[in-house]
């Protein structure tokens, strides 16, 4: 009767370890990278000290085309191995033709995860990107050899996806002038809006319906204005970025309601002065005449304070706490209610 010598599997370490890094995907990252058509993902980390931020920036985010993942290193309570199989001959082929084993190549106590995350790109690039002016200079006395930046270099800098790039590039009426990304300030875009609200009422262009923008519209020479400003309001304003990028504009009534009466409130509040008692009929006059009786102060509630007996102030950017990063702070709950990568490996074993 024959007898088999079950001694296990044998076990060693290599003298040369490698360095890995293992990387947990979330479920609907995977399953976008394991689908036919994957998305590119795109490694970034901001630049040191390219937002006037005290708080901390990530240390790196993968981003698809529309959504941000941090990086997060996570501890482990066991160590984990890297293996490889490996099989040696015994010298003697017809007792024992071969030893199997597995070997570690590398082995570590810490991995990699990724967390969804909401971004905050609006604030990190009023941060980034200078107010334009007539000199194209920009003048800080806190980073005076800051550097204006392109509208491409500003992107691969930016902690967040292409997408959310966009938008918020879209959201601050930012323009780029021979590779310089500036956006205007709340003066100029309530200057220009003011501007075209009349100059289109002089030509009898019904800006409440679909037009054809034409520059002489504005005469941007004789105001002092570049021309790429009131592409960049309309853009923001428009329902259909494609069709604005070819002459034709159709101005969304609800975003340019809300605008409107957001710009003009910052203008009137600038020295933490009060907005008049007759700002509601200022917004309206500054609004098409079908679209008076839509400014309501409901639509603005977010961006000013009720001092009471009708007296309001607008808020300010500093109202909204953001990081570095322009993420949404994280909730403190957040990393209790995910487990740990060894619980998990732990349960699909049971």
């Amino acid at each position: 009767m024959s007898s088999q010598d079950d001694s296990g599997i044998s076990f060693g370490i290599s003298n040369d370890q490698q360095n890995f890094r293992l990387l947990e995907l979330p479920p609907p990252l995977l399953e976008l990278i394991t689908s036919e058509h994957p998305p590119s993902l795109y490694l970034k980390s901001e630049q040191p000290n390219s937002v006037a931020s005290s708080a901390p920036a990530p240390t790196a985010v993968i981003c698809i085309h529309d959504q941000t993942f941090e990086v997060r290193q996570v501890q482990s309570s066991n160590i984990l191995y890297i293996i490889q199989p490996f099989a040696t001959s015994s010298g003697n082929e017809v007792e024992s033709p071969s030893l199997s084993g597995v070997t570690s190549i590398g082995q570590f106590k810490a991995l990699l995860e990724l967390v969804h995350v909401q971004t905050q790109p609006v604030q990190f690039l009023r941060n980034a990107i200078p107010i334009y002016n007539e000199k194209r200079s920009f003048v800080d006395i806190h980073q005076p050899t800051r550097e204006i930046k392109s509208k491409q270099a500003l992107l691969a800098d930016a902690p967040f996806s292409t997408s959310e790039f966009e938008a918020a590039w879209t959201e601050l009426c930012a323009f780029e002038i021979e590779d310089e990304a500036w956006r205007p300030s709340a003066s100029q875009l309530e200057e220009i809006w003011a501007s075209f609200l009349t100059a289109t009422t002089i030509r009898g262009i019904d800006v409440t319906k679909t037009f054809q923008y034409i520059d002489r519209i504005l005469t941007v020479e004789e105001d002092c204005w570049n021309e790429a400003m009131p592409h960049a309001i309309l853009r923001r304003l428009s329902s259909d970025h494609e069709n604005t990028m070819e002459g034709w504009v159709l101005i969304d009534r609800s975003k340019c309601v809300e605008w409107v009466g957001r710009v003009y409130l910052e203008v009137l509040c600038r020295g933490n002065k009060r907005a008049p008692p007759n700002f509601l009929q200022l917004w309206r006059d500054h609004l098409p005449e079908r679209w008076r009786e839509d400014a309501k102060l409901d639509l603005l509630q977010a961006f000013f304070t009720d001092l009471g007996n009708g007296a309001i102030v607008f808020k300010g950017r500093s109202s909204t706490t953001t990081n570095r990063g322009g993420r949404a702070p994280a909730a403190s709950t957040a990393s209790k209610s995910k487990s740990k990568w060894h619980e998990k490996f732990k349960a699909t074993r049971a």
